[in-house]
């Protein structure tokens, strides 16, 4: 679960930082374009040795909400809530600094910008490896991106060769969601599942 999540959350980092380095002010255009969307909606499909996981995210700013057959999870700025059907129940948690590199979208942005050196091996292909002395779970990242410069697929080779695959489709902008949608709404989950505060 713990790796689903992170690799749920990496398409957000990625998404926004996959031009890093990639040419001028590519990344400047991915972030402004991020901030004029008014809130992106994307279905994703996380395919690995794991499995195969689909779902939907929507962004707004540093707050999302991340949806999947076995877990919904929600950021608002502040506070986390993730609940799971492994678990049965709805974790609270207010993110530190250091485990916002994670969960933060724009703290993720600075890590590959920071971490990772970009070249463009084709048209439409950005491929991300980890700079010298710089810690990395990840050999390469190779984005494939489509007509509107957002991603398509993104390609994750672990330090083990192996491979974890995201491909991103039906994107929606514009969308104005309304803060609610990133606060935990029990409808969402069965009644009477137990909440656990963790802060």
């Amino acid at each position: 679960m713990k790796r689903f999540l992170l690799s749920v959350i990496a398409i957000v980092g990625v998404m926004l930082s996959a031009f890093a380095n990639a040419g001028g002010d590519a990344l400047n255009k991915v972030i402004n374009t991020y901030k004029a969307s008014k809130g992106i909606s994307v279905d994703y499909v996380i395919s690995s040795t794991d499995g195969k996981y689909k779902g939907k995210i929507a962004m707004q700013g540093n707050k999302f909400c991340m949806t999947a057959d076995n877990m919904v999870c929600w950021y608002d700025g502040k506070t986390q809530w993730s609940y799971s059907t492994i678990s049965a129940e709805v974790a609270i948690m207010e993110p530190t600094k250091e485990e916002l590199q994670v969960v933060n979208p724009m703290a993720i942005i600075s890590s590959f910008q920071s971490g990772f050196t970009a070249s463009v091996p084709k048209a439409s292909q950005i491929k991300l490896v980890p700079k010298k002395g710089k810690s990395s779970d990840y050999s390469s990242i190779l984005i494939t991106t489509g007509k509107n410069n957002l991603p398509t697929s993104i390609v994750f080779v672990m330090k083990d060769r192996t491979r974890l695959t995201i491909t991103l489709s039906n994107y929606l902008t514009n969308r104005n969601f309304p803060a609610s949608t990133f606060v935990f709404n029990k409808a969402h989950v069965p009644a009477g599942t137990p909440i656990v505060d963790l802060r």
